[in-house]
């Protein structure tokens, strides 16, 4: 929880930066207008702590709170003071108000303010290690700063910045990318203030060189879930971690697409086949809370503590088929896998579904089987759903309405 203690020591933090906005802070501090919650050690219905600002309740989440000890304290203090700042100045601009556009430039000036900050922390400390191979990162760093550009990723997997495309929801394009560092994608990451993905942990992950193995889900230029992995190297064996992951799913107030967190693995599950072909097995530590996403997309448990990743299963496979549909000159070796998986979604039709569980098991599957037989799927895997649902078109009553609209659509 947090406590008085808590918010006089981030108060303190942001002084020693910034004296100015550390004496406001502290200004309002004594006048109680940022405060503990009462009674103390009250949490958020999701399990997060918070406090209160001008009597507005700001979450703060756990498991950064329990790691970054009062990082993300000052962060919301410090968007929250931006905002303020904003509010008064935008009070005292002259003319009509737009409370659209004034409610945006409100936000971002908070959210700007809190990720400038933290730049400058990070810029300091690297100067003060006075490592030269931070030179360049330090002037990275600055330009970032400077920029005002809102983020703006090509819509094609052809260019470099997009890894792979595919849909989530129904039919809501995304994107998965390395995340972009930039001034708007900072700010989005500070906005969403997802579990794990803290402004300063994607910003310590430039400075630890991981920033490669940090991967988002981009929809309409916005960010709405992370996904990190991790590499676990032996002597003969190289091993790639599931670290970290977190979606805008559950916690926004605006409507989100739901399978965010699948089409993150399914990205993920495409560049482990396409281009870390080295590492022999992807797998995850065990959360407890989410058991049932993992194994209903192919994890399987080893012991208490570890899962590892077997075969692909239920909504994982569409958003597998998707992406590789969108890709161009897939190698041989992927085409096979992915058919072989095709192969075996269509078998699993022959079963008749007996409860609720094993219906909705079966319209996954027919989902999938419609993904290969739409126009532009890739010919292989069309050519193998057709092949297998005419060799089973007596066990799977659904065999011939999909090979009629297939042939229906190739006129």
């Amino acid at each position: 929880m947090i406590k008085k203690e808590n918010l006089k020591q981030a108060i303190d933090n942001i002084s020693k930066r910034d004296p100015e906005i550390g004496y406001s802070l502290n200004e309002m501090f004594r006048g109680r207008r940022i405060d503990t919650p009462s009674p103390p050690g009250e949490i958020e219905p999701g399990g997060d702590f918070y406090f209160f600002f001008d009597k507005q309740k700001i979450p703060v989440r756990k498991f950064i709170y329990f790691n970054y000890g009062t990082a993300p304290v000052e962060q919301q203090l410090l968007i929250k003071h931006g905002e303020l700042t904003k509010k008064q100045e935008l009070l005292n601009r002259q003319g009509p108000l737009n409370y659209i556009q004034a409610a945006i430039e409100i936000r971002d000036a908070g959210l700007r303010l809190m990720v400038v900050y933290e730049i400058d922390c990070l810029i300091a400390q690297l100067k003060k290690d006075n490592i030269e191979s931070y030179e360049h990162l330090i002037s990275f760093l600055e330009k970032i700063k400077k920029n005002n550009q809102n983020l703006k990723l090509p819509e094609e997997v052809t260019d470099p910045a997009v890894l792979y495309r595919g849909l989530v929801g129904i039919d809501t394009q995304a994107l998965f990318v390395q995340f972009p560092f930039c001034m708007d994608s900072l700010m989005q990451a500070g906005d969403i203030n997802l579990e794990y993905f803290n402004v300063r942990f994607l910003l310590n992950c430039l400075v630890q060189g991981t920033e490669k193995k940090l991967f988002a889900c981009v929809v309409k230029q916005k960010i709405v879930g992370f996904i990190f992995v991790k590499f676990r190297k032996e002597m003969f064996y190289k091993g790639m971690e599931l670290k970290y992951i977190a979606t805008l799913s559950g916690v926004s107030t605006q409507p989100v697409p739901k399978g965010i967190g699948t089409f993150l693995v399914a990205g993920i599950w495409m560049l482990w086949k396409c281009k870390i072909t080295d590492v022999k097995e992807f797998f995850l530590d065990s959360e407890i809370g989410a058991k049932r996403f993992y194994e209903s997309i192919g994890f399987a448990s080893r012991n208490f503590y570890q899962y590892t990743f077997k075969n692909p299963k239920g909504h994982l496979v569409k958003s597998i088929i998707i992406m590789a549909n969108n890709c161009k000159n897939l190698r041989p070796d992927i085409i096979k896998t992915i058919t072989r998986i095709i192969k075996k979604q269509i078998k699993s039709l022959r079963r008749q579904a007996k409860d609720k569980k094993q219906e909705l098991s079966r319209k996954v599957a027919i989902d999938c089987v419609k993904e290969c037989l739409r126009p532009g799927a890739h010919p292989e895997f069309s050519k193998t759903a057709i092949t297998m649902l005419n060799k089973y078109k007596k066990k799977i009553p659904e065999s011939k309405n999909l090979i009629q609209k297939f042939t229906n659509s190739k006129k």
